[in-house]
């Protein structure tokens, strides 16, 4: 069994860098400007059928604001949402069978920014 897990990283980057109206970021460059979104943590399980080894992963991301109210994070989370859900993926040696959301999150960062947490689902069959 391989792992589609950076596979998936890549193409959910670009296409978040297409859809959303601020930048993307693996890791936050030194004097970036709010607001951005970050690549956060994976999961992955087994999802493997009969025939074919799978994973369902778990992908993380977290959209940054410095906006003093929530409005700024839910429009990007908005974005982030209508880019994902039920789009179709191009993962060299993986299917993508479905997209999902999973969860959001929208908080008060201690620090005085507003944070948000949005979890996709993603189901991925290996093919040759």
């Amino acid at each position: 069994m391989k792992s589609p897990l950076l596979g998936l990283q890549g193409a959910v980057y670009r296409r978040l860098k297409d859809a959303l109206s601020c930048p993307v970021y693996d890791d936050v460059p030194d004097g970036a400007a709010m607001p951005y979104v970050t690549i956060g943590e994976d999961t992955a399980i087994d999802w493997s059928t009969k025939p074919q080894p799978g994973m369902e992963i778990t992908q993380t991301l977290h959209v940054w604001s410095a906006y003093p109210g929530m409005a700024e994070v839910k429009r990007i989370i908005d974005e982030a949402i209508q880019a994902i859900v039920n789009a179709a993926f191009d993962i060299d040696g993986f299917f993508v069978v479905a997209a999902q959301l999973d969860m959001v999150d929208v908080l008060r960062d201690p620090e005085g920014y507003r944070h948000g947490v949005i979890r996709f689902r993603f189901r991925t069959l290996e093919v040759a």
